[in-house]
């Protein structure tokens, strides 16, 4: 466990770093998916048809490739990174290319699904700890999982994933995706994060397929107000939400289109090398075609942070913006238009202003 005192003034650290990193434009954090395939088969995936992620296979780089990027990224100030996936566990060279990173120094994210922990990364995370293993769960049951996933397995797996590494005292995180098959069981997951003592997030956000548009995923999100019920459910999240609301208020406006980190101190990449300011901007990919990294990130990455407003309202300004999940690249993949939200984030962002703003009046 680490003391709150402890916590506050890593915190503190943490946001000096990143101060220093927007100041200087460092690439400080990285996200790097090592595969898009996945041993599930959720309908609601982004990233489409698993079979043809599977079919991809043969085209993602080389493990030794990775490692290069690697090594590229930490000698240009890369210090966070998040392995990603489809499950990053599916690669048999996973451990090779996680100690490398570890050994870089780079403070490390797994996301992954839980069924794919071995006895080898059990025993490589307890000799090189990551920063966090989040884990996804689709439901508190096995029928539920099953449904979301597509597998019958997934549950006992998951759960047997699990276990293993809070067993072996590696950090964990639990996490869901809030959809219209699992929101009848969103209190149930949220409980067993509570019983295992370990972190609990969820996220009711939605968009198109990265690989081909489709929009099917759409399909599977809870109603407005069921969202955002379950964004201010607690009075910690509620506190949250306030506090994000008040700091953002505070801060001056300005006409940038992109006010998050992408370009600044986050980048992307993908399972084939090519690069982009983060995973959803996909209309800012850059292939990288073994150029130096600091070239692209100096060039290519960079040009996003020089996109303007053109619209006026909307949730990225006024009194709402501090309210907002999505941003210019979910409006891109939605409506194919950076400024224009769909309806469905419209309501969101104004139903959560109201829960918080009308809370506190």
């Amino acid at each position: 466990m680490i003391c709150p005192a402890t916590d506050h003034v890593t915190r503190e650290w943490t946001e000096a770093v990143r101060a220093h990193a927007a100041r200087d434009r460092l690439p400080l954090s990285a996200s790097l998916e090592l595969t898009r395939r996945c041993n599930f088969r959720c309908a609601h995936c982004y990233l489409g048809d698993q079979s043809e992620q599977h079919a991809l296979a043969k085209w993602e780089q080389s493990g030794a490739a990775v490692k290069q990027s690697l090594t590229e990224w930490a000698e240009a100030g890369c210090l966070y990174l998040t392995l990603t996936g489809g499950d990053p566990m599916l690669r048999p060279d996973f451990g090779e290319i996680y100690r490398h990173a570890r050994e870089l120094g780079m403070v490390i994210t797994v996301f992954c699904n839980g069924t794919l922990v071995t006895d080898e990364i059990l025993t490589l995370f307890q000799e090189l700890p990551p920063r966090k293993v989040e884990i996804s769960i689709y439901g508190a049951t096995a029928a539920t999982t099953a449904a979301v996933t597509g597998v019958p397995f997934a549950h006992p797996r998951a759960w047997e994933g699990i276990h293993k590494l809070h067993a072996a005292g590696i950090r964990l995180g639990l996490k869901t995706l809030l959809l219209t098959t699992n929101q009848h069981e969103f209190e149930a997951m949220e409980k067993q994060a509570a019983e295992l003592g370990v972190d609990f997030r969820h996220d009711a956000a939605l968009f198109p397929s990265l690989s081909d548009g489709s929009r099917a995923p759409l399909a599977f999100r809870v109603k407005p107000e069921e969202a955002v019920r379950r964004d201010v459910g607690t009075p910690e999240r509620q506190q949250m939400w306030r506090e994000k609301i008040d700091r953002t208020a505070v801060h001056p406006e300005d006409d940038r289109l992109y006010t998050c980190s992408a370009g600044l101190t986050a980048f992307h990449s993908d399972p084939f090398g090519t690069l982009s300011p983060c995973l959803m901007a996909t209309h800012h990919q850059v292939l990288s075609q073994n150029r130096p990294f600091g070239d692209i990130w100096n060039g290519e990455l960079t040009q996003i942070r020089d996109r303007k407003r053109s619209k006026p309202g909307g949730s990225f300004s006024g009194q709402w913006r501090g309210a907002c999940t999505h941003c210019p690249a979910f409006n891109q993949l939605e409506t194919g238009d950076e400024e224009q939200e769909s309806e469905y984030m419209k309501q969101t962002t104004r139903l959560r202003y109201e829960a918080v703003a009308g809370e506190r009046s």
